[in-house]
């Protein structure tokens, strides 16, 4: 897998308008803009809207999802997103679309640069199935039935985005970020269910991931947690993306695995530049973030993973979001994670 970019787009941003974010973008991320997220623009901003918008059964609440399987429409509902899935033409998809508050601009900038990679956020299967539950709170990945609703409400975002990708710029391989904040919940739900073993997490995740690589799009799973990274790199994720900065050595235990899925095309990305207050970012300099950088790849060197395929497949971002940060430090820890990305000592 070639890609043209060595940072990758991470988290909310503190903007409210679309002139600042675009400002922002042309600056930093001109070879592989991003459809931001602005939570501050609107109150809809979040991945849940992002992804389960207009999908069957779900309501949306200012602070929670509901899911309900009793209405009338609900088997219309699944009967007409099983077509879209099946038959995925613009038409088709329409139904689900997002609405973002930057989509709009986001378009009128891949029209305008043409970029080689686009990234675009949206909730991964694992996360999905974990916030939705039934009437009796049973989750839906308990049910063969609903797995299936779960595979094609994530896989028909992604499709609505590829196809509007493509529409305005052709050539651009989008990378489709599977966010997934509740794959550490994986041992427990496992634990709960002796049905819901690890082959049906895994292909929960192969599923999507087949769907989105059938349309010629890139997939990147992200989670910020520690969780079992060997479940969506058998599932064929392009890119896994961790945190670097607090969980160092969650990819250093399975280091034989994580050697193979670079040797087979695969990335990492390193999310190495912390975010989590003002205090924390105002004391950081591209000397220290290189330095932790370095250190925590060497890591993975030393448990195994060959230096050459560690380094010259490394990708780095910022940490998390940085919508609650003051402007002036969101924006200081988003330049230095470009910064970062430009020394990323190539190996030979």
């Amino acid at each position: 897998m070639k890609i043209n970019f060595k940072c990758l787009p991470v988290g909310d941003l503190p903007y409210e308008d679309n002139a600042m974010t675009t400002k922002m973008m042309v600056k930093l991320f001109e070879n592989v803009p991003f459809l931001a997220m602005l939570p501050k623009a609107s109150p809809t901003e979040n991945l849940i809207h992002r992804t389960l918008e207009n999908i069957p059964g779900v309501i949306l609440k200012t602070k929670k999802v509901i899911f309900n399987d009793k209405k009338d429409d609900f088997k219309p509902a699944l009967t007409a997103l099983d077509y879209a899935f099946n038959n995925p033409s613009l038409e088709n998809l329409e139904p689900y679309k997002i609405n973002s508050f930057f989509f709009p601009k986001y378009l009128q900038i891949l029209k305008r640069i043409k970029p080689a990679e686009t990234v675009v956020n949206i909730l991964g299967p694992f996360t999905v199935s974990q916030l939705l539950t039934n009437k009796d709170g049973i989750q839906l990945l308990s049910d063969k039935y609903y797995r299936k609703l779960v595979i094609q409400a994530v896989s028909i975002k992604a499709l609505w985005l590829i196809h509007q990708i493509k529409s305005a710029s052709p050539d651009t391989h989008p990378i489709i970020v599977l966010e997934e904040p509740l794959l550490y919940k994986y041992g427990d739900v496992k634990r709960e269910n002796e049905d819901i073993t690890r082959e049906v997490i895994i292909n929960l995740f192969l599923k999507v991931i087949q769907k989105i690589k059938e349309y010629q799009g890139l997939t990147a799973v992200q989670s910020f947690e520690k969780c079992d990274w060997q479940i969506p790199i058998e599932a064929g994720a392009d890119i896994i993306s961790f945190d670097a900065y607090n969980n160092p050595n969650n990819l250093s235990i399975i280091a034989e695995k994580i050697n193979n899925f670079l040797i087979q095309g695969g990335r990492i990305n390193w999310a190495i530049v912390p975010v989590k207050n003002e205090a924390l970012v105002k004391s950081l300099n591209i000397d220290q973030v290189y330095n932790r950088f370095i250190k925590t790849i060497e890591g993975l060197v030393t448990a195994g993973v060959s230096e050459r395929l560690a380094y010259n497949r490394a990708i780095v971002s910022i940490q998390g979001n940085v919508d609650n940060l003051p402007l002036i430090f969101a924006e200081k820890a988003i330049i230095l994670a470009t910064q970062l990305s430009k020394r990323i000592p190539f190996k030979s």
